[in-house]
């Protein structure tokens, strides 16, 4: 074994040697380009240089010099951190990368005290959590990561948290993210995706709350051993928790009982104190922890047989509005509050003497049990108003799509159909076909383009002939802003336009802003989108004057960003019916 050991050292000296007479040969031969490129050279020669000695050639098979250029590889050292590939909207690796950290923070906070339209957050979304690298100057990445991890929290978008995860193993060191994932769950009362939300957390890194659920969850699978060792590791680490240690023995089964008091400091301990206490009663107020009242929902041990207490179903309604408790639970309270037969015949009347909650109570059960289309209608609506009254919509809005729903659309008196398709569920609107208008650019079948992502631009071609022919007739048409938004975006999508069909002359009176401009000359991308997101703000995408969705379309465009603009396109050009 060691002659052969030998050996290989020997072929690989003799090929290296050779390899060195033969860099030799071709140094010499190229002499002139050196002399050409000297210059560089001695530029090269200043940096620090790179040496790598091969281990079995060196006297010292164990030492190996590495010196690299940290300036040189600055980007390498940087983590890419996403969900998304560059390339999905036409983005780059370097979106960030020239803007300054502060200024894109600032906008970040601007946006985030905005109540954006779903378009607008799902946009922010796949620009936040596109891969790329972050800012070069005052936002270094793992800042830039937190910042991500806090909106998605936020947001409330714990699926899209939990890809962000297990996609990203640098994303994994933050224990704000993993305990957000945990306690989401534990809120359920699902212990089980809990307990395996603990393997997310990156190796190396310590958190004692972690922990104890991770401790918890051994136990309960019976790996008790474990369990020891882990109690005892944090505990070395300087753990000091009174509550956890005297749950610990009374769960591995080393004390015959435990402490029979609630403790309500977070989820966890709330959830330890359920599992181990024997005559289990708790009373929520305002100020319980949001977490602690979804999981007496999910556990089903929410008390609603005290009706009569006002600020027990105010408070009831109130967590409910914040998306903490189950908005369908508070309609069951509704439904079991004792109402007569008078009440509720007359309710359009008497709820006017009641306290909110009552009066709310009494429409509802009304508006159940209505049959006649028209009355249920002004009952579903007069609610809308008493919850809006007290700041409590969102209690009400997924209950009012369901009610609408419900109802035969062509029983609906006409003075209502507006009203009930403003208040049916967005995605309502979505699925109706679109009416195509040949005899107007902006309307006609040209704007597929846009709908089918220029995919065909023979097949674009032909319908703007035909479009233009039969436009042409027309001697008092007018080209419009949206017009010249369409066959602006044709043109820089290679789509030929005809030649005697003139669009330029009211392009002087349109105007970029000029911040706008210059962060697209820079190539600050993700700076431009922040922007666009803080101009689409609460605005539906359709609401926008056309003025706007030019400058937009044309800032898309110069970005090369087709994508994206094809997206607010199709919001803004289809008539649907």
């Amino acid at each position: 074994m060691i002659k052969l050991l030998q050996l290989n050292r020997k072929v690989i000296y003799i090929f290296c040697t050779l390899l060195l007479i033969l860099q030799a040969s071709i140094a010499n031969s190229a002499e002139d380009i050196w002399k050409n490129n000297e210059n560089q050279t001695e530029q090269l020669q200043t940096d620090e240089k790179k040496i790598i000695q091969s281990p079995i050639l060196a006297e010292d098979s164990g030492k190996i010099e590495l010196k690299i250029n940290e300036e040189k590889i600055e980007n390498f050292n940087q983590n890419l951190i996403g969900i998304f590939d560059p390339e999905k909207n036409n983005f780059s690796l370097n979106m960030w990368s020239e803007s300054d950290g502060e200024d894109v923070k600032k906008v970040l906070n601007r946006i985030n005290n905005l109540k954006l339209s779903k378009f607008s957050e799902n946009l922010l979304f796949e620009v936040l959590f596109t891969n790329s690298y972050s800012p070069k100057k005052n936002l270094n990445s793992e800042e830039f990561l937190k910042i991500k991890i806090n909106w998605l929290i936020s947001k409330k978008r714990f699926r899209d948290l939990e890809i962000l995860l297990k996609n990203n193993n640098e994303a994994r060191k933050q224990t704000k993210a993993i305990k957000s994932l945990v306690n989401e769950d534990l809120a359920a009362a699902d212990i089980k995706s809990a307990c395996e939300k603990t393997q997310l957390l990156a190796k190396g890194i310590n958190n004692d709350y972690l922990d104890k659920l991770l401790i918890y969850c051994l136990i309960k699978d019976e790996r008790k051993d474990e369990a020891q060792l882990l109690f005892d590791l944090i505990i070395e680490r300087g753990l000091k928790d009174k509550f956890f240690e005297d749950k610990f023995y009374y769960l591995l089964g080393l004390a015959d009982k435990t402490n029979q008091k609630i403790s309500d400091k977070n989820i966890l301990n709330f959830y330890l104190s359920h599992i181990t206490l024997q005559d289990f009663k708790y009373a929520p107020t305002e100020k319980t922890d949001k977490y602690i009242w979804r999981y007496l929902a999910s556990a089903n041990l929410l008390n609603f047989k005290n009706f009569e207490n006002e600020d027990v179903i105010i408070t009831y309604e109130k967590v409910a509005s914040e998306n903490f408790f189950k908005n369908n639970e508070v309609f069951q309270i509704y439904l079991q509050m004792p109402f007569n037969f008078n009440q509720l015949v007359n309710s359009a009347e008497i709820y006017k003497n009641l306290s909110n909650y009552q009066a709310r109570a009494l429409i509802y059960q009304s508006l159940i049990l209505s049959v006649d289309v028209e009355r249920k209608l002004y009952l579903a609506f007069l609610l809308k108003e008493l919850f809006v009254k007290d700041n409590l919509l969102y209690v009400y809005e997924s209950e009012l799509s369901n009610i609408l729903k419900n109802i035969d659309l062509n029983s609906i008196p006409e003075r209502y159909i507006e009203l009930v398709n403003l208040n049916l569920d967005p995605n309502f609107v979505d699925v109706k076909k679109i009416k195509f208008q040949n005899e107007i650019f902006h309307r006609s079948k040209i704007i597929k383009h846009f709908i089918d992502n220029y995919e065909k631009k023979i097949r674009t071609e032909k319908d703007l002939k035909s479009v233009y022919k039969k436009i042409k007739k027309n001697k008092k048409y007018f080209i419009s802003i949206m017009d010249i938004v369409v066959l602006e975006s044709l043109a820089h999508d290679g789509v030929k336009i005809p030649k005697d069909l003139n669009y330029t002359s009211v392009l002087s009176e349109l105007s970029i802003p000029q911040n706008l401009s210059d962060l697209v000359k820079s190539g600050q991308t993700g700076m431009v989108m922040l922007k666009i997101i803080e101009i689409i703000g609460e605005d539906k995408i359709k609401n926008l004057d056309p003025e706007t969705i030019y400058f937009l379309t044309r800032i898309l465009n110069e970005l090369n960003l087709k994508k994206i603009r094809n997206n607010i396109l199709s919001e803004v050009l289809p008539v649907k019916i």
